[in-house]
Parts: structure tokens; sequence; C-alpha cells
């Protein structure tokens, strides 16, 4: 049988990122567990606040508590580092906690790392896209093959 050709593994990443988005919409746990790393915890950046960690049990309990009606990713970037691969996205939610609405764009960081074969997500760092207004070093829009 002929050898099918590896896909990069920036397309690879993307990928599992688009599966993890599909199994949080679907709040499949046991799905979202086969992607995460065993010390895996969510950092939320929080104004005026120290930085709020999320271990990985505590992420998954509060999942019952969200009410998810959409989320998607409407930009990626990676960057591959031999076995640890960098992921920026804008990610959209429309979803509730506890009753408390959470819909938002944010600016999502995942950083998977490749053990014993496979790539697992090990952190996940959430913040608020800067305010369009705000002064900030020349910079340029985002383009590469894999952003959209």
């Amino acid at each position: 049988m002929p050898q099918l050709p590896e896909i990069p593994v920036e397309a690879h990443i993307a990928g599992l990122e688009r599966r993890w988005t599909a199994a949080f919409q679907r709040k499949d746990v046991a799905e979202m567990q086969r992607y995460l790393a065993e010390g895996y915890a969510l950092i939320i950046a929080v104004q005026g606040a120290p930085l709020q960690i999320v271990p990985r049990n505590a992420w998954f309990e509060s999942l019952e508590d969200y009410a998810i009606e959409e989320a998607a990713i409407d930009q990626i970037y990676i960057n591959v580092y031999g076995d640890v691969a960098v992921v920026d996205m804008l990610w959209r939610q429309k979803a509730s906690l506890r009753g408390a609405d959470r819909s938002a764009q944010f600016n999502l960081t995942d950083i998977w790392v490749k053990q014993e074969g496979d790539w697992l997500l090990a952190e996940r760092h959430s913040s608020r896209p800067e305010h369009p207004g705000s002064a900030r070093p020349l910079a340029f829009p985002l383009e590469c093959e894999l952003c959209e």
C-alpha cells in the first residue's frame, strides 16, 4: 500500500484545535480529555487581578455550568519549535457560565507538547483583545496560509 504524505505539523495542530473546539461546543468531556496533557491548566488574565489558574479538573467541573450556543476559531496562527507548538487564536463564543454572560472574542494561546508521539494541549492562556484605539507599536495584520 502506498504511503500517504505526511501533513505539516502546523496543519495537524490546526486540525486538533478544530476538533477540540467542536468537542467543547458539544461539551464532550471524553473527547476533550484525549487532547489534554496531564498537567493541563487554563490561565486567565483579568484586568487588575493576578493571573487566574484553572486546573484541569476544575475546568471540566465548570463545563457542567457552561451554556454554549456557539464557539468558533476566527483566526489561527501556529509556530512549531521541535516538540512544542504555540498556537495563537482569535476565539469567539456565545455562552454563559452559571447564568453570567461569557460571550466575547478572546485571544487564546495554546501550548501543545509532543509526548510519546502524540500532540497534547498543556496550557491555554486566555485574554481579551486590545481596544482598536489602544496605543501600540507599529504592527501589521497577520497573513498566513493557516491563519484563516
